[in-house]
């Protein structure tokens, strides 16, 4: 008969004592010729399933530091749009284009129109070169240079 199998114990000892039965079984199977190769494996598959979780968390961190950036990236251009929408709502650059475009202007302002545009050139004459034919300018690049 058994420990468990009598009525008179407790039930805790019949805990314990089964408990401590497996316990000696696990014991002579790690002294066993199958039970350290077996913890060997149990262990790499554990470290194995370790590093994939080291990895995902590392592409994870990396694909929250790459959105991290993106969202840096379009708050700034959205910055920028705000301020070029700001800028073409303005009044000067609607009073710009009005200059421009339309040819109107404020009151108080003088136009002032040029009617020979040549007189300008004029004022600022080019360096003119001498002409020099074509053969001459190949004799020069080849043989004299």
């Amino acid at each position: 008969m058994d420990y468990c199998g009598g009525y008179h114990r407790i039930k805790h000892d019949c805990l314990f004592n089964h408990s401590f039965s497996r316990l000696i079984m696990l014991n002579n199977f790690a002294k066993s010729k199958y039970g350290i190769p077996f913890l060997i494996l149990i262990l790499v598959l554990v470290v194995i399933a370790m590093g994939r979780e080291a990895y995902r968390y590392y592409k994870v961190s990396e694909e929250i530091s790459d959105l991290e950036k993106k969202i840096e990236d379009l708050q700034k251009s959205n910055e920028e749009l705000t301020r070029i929408r700001d800028y073409f709502t303005s009044k000067e650059f609607l009073e710009d284009e009005a200059r421009k475009k339309l040819n109107m202007i404020k009151e108080g302002e003088s136009v002032i129109i040029i009617s020979n545009p040549d007189a300008f050139e004029e004022a600022a004459p080019e360096e003119q070169k001498p002409e020099t034919s074509n053969f001459k300018l190949w004799l020069e690049y080849f043989f004299w240079k």
